[in-house]
């Protein structure tokens, strides 16, 4: 990992400040990313003067465009950053552009990153989750009997499909993970559940997929550091090809491939 300059979105804590720091004891550039300056100001001091941060709000996919031109050299990118349930699952949120929350930043953002920096990258790791939930191509955007648990377990598999499709049609290693079930992570003190791990405890598994995607390993599912299968869908091809297709025309407003 030495050398390679990486891109951590959601950085400013939880597991991805754990994965920064980490990666900058190992001698590599670090991009931190997050929603804010605020929010990165104590930890890229920690990271060394070859680190740096970089605020972008990824519920705007405009802003998630002009992050993708603007950020340099990124060797591998760790889709980290993520909404998780809610406080109040019952109740839609929307992002900037009008998608359903999670859709949007747990799966429309880091499409849009995958494939604007993907001429560029020697790995990929799509931060997931276990829990995953077939799509509903009828209503991606949920708009009809909301529930944010669905929705969090929808942009999850979405995630996995988008790392599965990468693997398969691209040179470039890529993998998702499940970091662990209800760490420690202020994303799941936000949900109101009680911790069954540590942050530390996905973080390193974070950090082992990492090392094996650079091994060269790629269109893998992992469970902390274990290959494990993904809901059934993500291996459907035609089901990948369809969500693709139509993830294509839904980011055309915002980018266009080059």
């Amino acid at each position: 990992m030495r050398g390679l300059t990486f891109l951590v979105t959601g950085a400013a804590g939880g597991l991805g400040a754990l994965v920064c720091r980490e990666l900058a004891a190992r001698g590599a550039v670090v991009i931190a990313h997050d929603r804010t300056e605020v929010q990165l100001a104590n930890l890229v001091p920690e990271l060394g003067t070859s680190a740096r941060g970089v605020a972008c709000d990824l519920a705007s996919l405009a802003a998630v465009a002009a992050f993708a031109r603007s950020v340099g050299r990124v060797d591998v990118l760790v889709n980290n950053a993520g909404v998780g349930f809610g406080r109040d699952q019952l109740r839609r949120e929307v992002s900037h552009d009008g998608f359903e929350l999670r859709f949007a930043v747990n799966y429309l953002a880091p499409f849009l990153l995958t494939y604007a920096l993907l001429d560029r990258l020697q790995g990929i790791v799509q931060v997931s989750s276990a829990g995953q939930r077939a799509l509903d191509f009828t209503d991606l955007n949920f708009e009809r009997g909301y529930d944010g648990i669905v929705a969090y377990r929808r942009s999850k598999l979405a995630q996995v499909m988008l790392a599965f499709d990468i693997a398969a049609q691209q040179p470039v290693p890529s993998n998702a993970l499940h970091p662990g079930t209800f760490l420690a992570t202020p994303m799941l003190v936000e949900s109101g559940i009680t911790p069954l791990g540590t942050a530390k405890e996905g973080a390193d598994a974070i950090l082992y997929v990492i090392a094996r995607t650079l091994g060269g390993v790629s269109g893998e599912f992992f469970d902390q550091r274990v290959p494990a299968r993904a809901e059934a869908s993500a291996y459907d091809v035609d089901v990948r090809r369809r969500l693709r297709e139509r993830t294509f025309e839904l980011l055309a407003p915002f980018w266009k491939p080059a």
